[in-house]
């Protein structure tokens, strides 16, 4: 299974606007096609107004199933070229592997967290194993489903965790419980220190809000 991710950054200015076409393409994707995308915004973390438009999806070929279908489609294309006045520079795409976890389609998600790092030059082997261990911690701790993922595009050995809430208020709790649990910063100190790259700018948390 993959996370497909289309991501970019709202222009200043028309907000109202933006958002209201950002909605609207992921309606009309969702129409032509049955691919489930969702609509985040970053929200409380760096570069507030990054929107980024997410799905999972079994293999490659859906996502070319999908790309085929809407290049061919000029209401998309039209839409397209006009969310291109409303966004700062071009979107991003990217693909992720999920190693571990399984997304639950039953949960309402309304806000995402997602924590990215590189594996440390070395140590890509041990930053994988490690990396379903924190999952795997995680969930332990704060009951709520953790996945582990690996890029299949972007920085070499780039890596991900992530979890859905229900709530701010799911969110809000599952942090403190991992801040409070010594156990587990104890863990992350003695096995995540050693496995990924020590910079602070590529290791980066994110808190994200479902707007569509």
């Amino acid at each position: 299974m993959y996370l497909f991710s289309r991501t970019g950054r709202l222009a200043g200015g028309r907000t109202a606007e933006a958002m209201a076409w950002a909605t609207g393409i992921t309606q009309y994707v969702n129409e032509a096609t049955d691919i489930g995308l969702r609509l985040f915004t970053s929200v409380l973390s760096p570069e507030v107004g990054r929107l980024a438009w997410s799905c999972f999806v079994p293999d490659l070929q859906t996502i070319e199933t999908v790309f085929d279908r809407l290049q061919g489609d000029p209401t998309f294309a039209a839409e397209a070229d006009r969310g291109a006045e409303l966004t700062v520079g071009g979107p991003d795409d990217s693909i992720a592997q999920v190693v571990h976890g399984q997304p639950d389609p039953s949960r309402q998600i309304a806000y995402g967290s997602t924590v990215q790092a590189v594996c440390a030059n070395g140590n890509l082997a041990k930053g994988m194993a490690v990396g379903v261990d924190i999952a795997q911690h995680a969930e332990k701790i704060t009951g709520v489903p953790s996945l582990f993922l690996v890029a299949e595009t972007g920085p070499y050995g780039s890596v991900m965790w992530m979890s859905g809430f229900e709530s701010i208020r799911e969110l809000e709790t599952s942090q403190h419980a991992l801040a409070a649990d010594i156990g587990w910063l104890e863990f992350l100190d003695k096995e995540a220190g050693p496995a990924y790259q020590p910079d602070p700018a590529v290791t980066v948390q994110r808190i994200w809000r479902r707007v569509a």
